[in-house]
């Protein structure tokens, strides 16, 4: 048996990994450092094995409870002026306490509303519950609340956060103010101007673009211009991304006449259609979807054309109003192509009027609710989810989507409209219910009546599963309601 010594902490990860006769299973107490060495001329005699597993776990413990905490700064901070809000009073406290504690997608809601509600009264979260609070908004799914957090917080609750790097990068994370995000476009504005840019990572040229995006400017024109011939490919398609939003930008009207080009009407018979003709190919073109298509790259550029080409052009162009558009036949089985391709400049572009048209012809794309003006959506998703008297799936999963672009509370029509398709045969499946279930706990009003229709459906429904899930909305709009009531 081998007579070596271990008396360091790497000699005893060698000896436990190699074997004690390849590593050593001798230890030397007094070479050992400190109260571990200590502790080993202390402890009860051992050999071999047991005496190495003696050692490595002394050492372990010794390193978990040894640490020497970092000296304090020479001058703590300052304490946190007084709290001017009012503080939410014990009921509401003791109901955000059972909040913090608890998990999952409807919870979330829960607080969310818990929030917004403190929020709208002027009221900030109690002392004790702020490092929880905080806790929770560490959270990725939380990050959506941000802004409903930081209203929260009170003057305590922002001295708090500035205490912990990782509590202040959150409230960082707020959107900025537009005389932030104005700063942050003069910086990246410097970085791109900057002769060592081509020599950054192409990650942080594509951010620096973007940053520009979002507060651009005629004079950004000809910096962005220069970013569509960088060597990453990334970086091309961000300049290009923020070139189609610039009015007047030679790029945009480029891609505007380039796709005008394509698209014409011509009388066929007794009817007018949409003839398109598929562009040139052009490898160099500055467009992801382009780029990355082995097969019918020529149909991916029209669309990549046609989306930066704002919509309301193609009313001059062909002489027709949206509405009319849209429901032409297109020639070549392109309509769907041409049709995805408005919705996506429909969108950059906030255009009602189009976002309007392509919704009356493609109900399904309900993300272009966003679009509209208050009424006009409330109206629209209203129409979606009344759209058919009998009642599918389908029709059920289209008007619970409609109901995300809805501001809460949905109107009661509307929830009817939705409860009637969720439990009209064939029923909705509860696990796809519990799924949608966050999304009807947030739009749908608290009032007893909006929640003893709830109930009527699920004592209607004839799955039990789907039945249950309808009683849990039921009581988390009870939930909700009590919530107004304890920080009223």
């Amino acid at each position: 048996m081998s007579t070596d010594v271990t008396t360091t902490r790497a000699d005893l990860v060698t000896a436990a990994l190699l074997g004690l006769r390849r590593g050593g299973p001798d230890v030397d107490a007094a070479a050992l450092p400190g109260v571990v060495g200590e502790a080993v001329a202390a402890a009860p005699a051992a050999e071999g094995a047991a005496r190495l597993l003696d050692v490595v776990a002394l050492d372990v413990v010794a390193r978990r409870a040894g640490v020497v905490p970092a000296s304090p700064d020479a001058t703590p901070p300052v304490p946190a002026e007084p709290e001017p809000a009012s503080v939410a009073g014990p009921a509401a406290r003791a109901r955000l306490t059972t909040l913090l504690a608890g998990s999952g997608e409807l919870n979330d809601v829960l607080v969310a509303h818990w929030l917004r509600t403190a929020a709208a009264r002027g009221c900030v979260a109690p002392p004790r519950l702020l490092p929880e609070l905080l806790e929770w908004t560490a959270r990725p799914a939380s990050r959506p609340h941000l802004a409903l957090v930081q209203a929260v917080l009170g003057t305590r609750g922002h001295w708090l956060a500035a205490q912990r790097h990782s509590w202040a990068g959150l409230l960082d994370a707020v959107p900025r103010d537009a005389a932030g995000t104005a700063r942050a476009a003069d910086d990246a504005r410097a970085v791109v101007d900057d002769p060592q840019w081509s020599k950054r990572p192409a990650a942080e040229r594509v951010t620096a673009i973007e940053a520009i995006g979002r507060d651009v400017r005629r004079d950004d024109e000809e910096r962005l211009a220069r970013s569509l011939a960088d060597r990453a490919a990334t970086v091309r398609e961000a300049a290009a991304q923020v070139l189609v939003h610039l009015p007047g930008a030679a790029f945009a009207q480029d891609c505007a006449r380039r796709a005008l080009e394509c698209v014409a009407i011509e009388r066929r018979m007794l009817r007018h259609v949409l003839v398109v003709r598929l562009p040139q190919d052009d490898p160099t073109a500055p467009f992801e979807r382009v780029r990355s298509v082995t097969g019918g790259r020529r149909g991916h550029l029209l669309r990549a054309l046609v989306a930066a080409t704002p919509p309301d052009v193609w009313v001059a162009h062909l002489g027709k109003d949206a509405g009319t558009l849209v429901r032409l036949d297109v020639t070549d089985d392109l309509g769907p192509l041409l049709h995805d391709a408005w919705q996506e400049a429909a969108l950059r572009t906030r255009d009602a009027a189009w976002a309007a048209a392509l919704l009356g012809e493609h109900p399904e794309w309900t993300h272009l609710l966003a679009v509209l003006p208050g009424p006009e959506r409330a109206a629209a998703a209203g129409a979606i989810a009344a759209r058919s008297t009998t009642s599918d799936l389908t029709n059920a999963r289209r008007a619970i989507q409609a109901g995300r672009a809805l501001d809460a509370p949905w109107p009661d029509a509307f929830t009817d409209d939705v409860l009637r398709h969720v439990v009209a045969p064939p029923v909705m499946p509860e696990w796809e219910l519990r799924h949608e279930l966050p999304t009807l706990a947030a739009g749908a009003a608290t009032d007893p009546g909006t929640e003893q229709r709830v109930r009527a459906a699920a004592d209607r429904c004839t799955d039990d599963g789907t039945a249950r899930v309808l009683r849990t909305l039921a009581d988390t709009l009870r939930t909700r309601r009590e919530i107004l009531e304890e920080l009223a």
